[in-house]
């Protein structure tokens, strides 16, 4: 019999949060992390280990469910550790690989894991397989999110969330969106528009963010972009990649705290559904806006395949969760537990 309700590979900013988290709600949780300065801040029991050390199967299979939180370039490498243990899990590292090449393996194991399962993609998914169960033919589907502090804070007016050469990777790679039914490529940081939440005016901008939507095209067009402070693209632009990397670890680790954007506009013939969230920086927990957002979605996923309501075998794209009404109301409700309020309004 499992030790553990859930094991978390990567103790960071997100897993962390997810731990102590789970913790608090009343579940057996143990970490694995090559960090000990990160392990110090989780609540439960810590393994000091590398992702390629063998005891890592073995610490697997004493839990029932996983979440795969580490940095996206070791992702792979957690998503194999996962399905030779032979764990249902959820995952958070948002691999440049394609992790469906793993389906099948999956399958074999008869396990299921749902990938990026975070905010965006993540619940920006979740959303969208919504609409289509209920709108059924999409026109439109436009996605824009953003995590960045309450106040400008220049030159970057920005909050690194992750690893910065994970974010120097979002803002390098070509950009999937689908146009007419066919997906294009198009350059990052490009397709600059102005989008307002709460009377404040931002810019948002095109990043790959569709991820597994791509492949399902449930629309005739989609896309995500990333909403910034005014100029942001533009600096971006004009700065140096080694300057910026530099830059972006500086501001990984600032204190900063930061409010989450998120709007959903998915629009059929007949009918639009837009979902809206908005959250900020909890003091009392010192936990991000965007460790929030991403962590407890993650989180929620994980608790229904704790309780067996997620059925699927194999590698599970969010918007398959999101398709399902009661797994949609259900991390709609356990977001909303922990103060973070997504709500949607049809037209």
């Amino acid at each position: 019999m499992a030790t553990f309700d859930f094991c978390i590979i990567g103790c960071g900013k997100q897993g962390r949060v997810i731990g102590n988290r789970l913790i608090d709600r009343g579940h057996r949780v143990s970490c694995i992390d090559i960090s000990e300065e990160n392990l110090n801040l989780f609540k439960g029991t810590g393994y000091k280990l590398s992702i390629d050390d063998e005891k890592i199967s073995e610490i697997l299979r004493d839990s029932k469910v996983v979440i795969n939180a580490l940095p996206s370039k070791f992702g792979i490498k957690g998503l194999s550790k996962i399905i030779e243990a032979g764990k249902n899990a959820v995952d958070i590292t948002f691999v440049e690989e394609d992790a469906t090449f793993y389906d099948h393996h999956a399958k074999e194991k008869d396990i299921g894991i749902v990938i990026d399962a975070g905010i965006a993609p993540g619940l920006s998914n979740m959303c969208v397989g919504y609409a289509k169960a209920n709108i059924g033919f999409l026109k439109d589907v436009r996605v824009y999110v953003g995590g960045i502090p309450k106040e400008p804070m220049p030159p970057l007016n920005l909050v690194v969330h992750f690893n910065p050469e994970d974010l120097l990777a979002e803002y390098e790679r070509p950009v999937r969106i689908v146009k007419n039914w066919q997906v294009e490529f198009v350059p990052p940081l490009y397709g600059i528009e102005e989008v307002k939440f709460n009377d404040k005016t931002y810019e948002a901008f095109y990043t790959d963010g569709l991820r597994s939507l791509t492949r399902k095209r449930w629309a005739k067009n989609m896309f995500e972009k990333t909403v910034r402070y005014k100029g942001h693209a533009e600096w971006i632009k004009s700065t140096d990649k080694e300057e910026l990397l530099k830059i972006l670890k500086e501001y990984a680790k600032k204190d900063i705290e930061d409010m989450m954007l998120f709007r959903v506009v998915t629009e059929g013939t007949e009918k639009t559904l837009t979902f809206e969230l908005v959250d900020y920086y909890d003091a009392e927990r010192k936990e991000t806006a965007m460790s929030r957002t991403t962590g407890y979605t993650a989180l929620s996923v994980a608790e229904l395949m704790l309780e067996g309501k997620v059925s699927q075998k194999g590698i599970i794209p969010p918007e398959d969760i999101g398709k399902d009404e009661n797994l949609f109301n259900s991390i709609k409700n356990r977001l909303l537990e922990f103060g973070i309020s997504l709500t949607f309004a049809s037209e």
